[in-house]
């Protein structure tokens, strides 16, 4: 019984650490992480400080809002985040977001052709 729990420790820290790590990667305050998720910032500190492990509901919505799959707060040897190459993919959606749909496919075909 202890090594399940001292398992389920662990793994509710690593989720602390990935969360954490998401949020420093998008170069956001824990209010502003909370607000792009819509869930209070007293969630995200407790979550991050590995106090609470957050409902899959929530780690769905996280990995909702910032495209990415679910297994990356449970898998660390596949879903690494690279802060540098993490913060150019959001600067990169921020600016597709404002395009018109004409203007993405015509992106589509260029990334196609790389």
């Amino acid at each position: 019984m202890k090594d399940a729990k001292q398992k389920c420790k662990q793994t509710t820290q690593h989720i602390a650490d990935k969360i954490l790590l998401l949020r420093r990667a998008n170069k956001l305050t824990q209010e502003g992480f909370a607000e792009k998720v819509n869930l209070d910032r007293r969630t995200i500190a407790r979550a991050e400080d590995g106090v609470h492990r957050p409902s899959p509901e929530t780690l769905e919505l996280i990995s909702d809002v910032f495209s990415i799959p679910i297994a990356y707060f449970y898998d660390d040897s596949i879903y690494k985040i690279d802060i540098g190459k993490t913060a150019l993919i959001y600067e990169i959606n921020t600016r597709l977001n404002i395009l018109s749909k004409n203007n993405l496919k015509k992106v589509k075909c260029f990334i196609d052709i790389l």
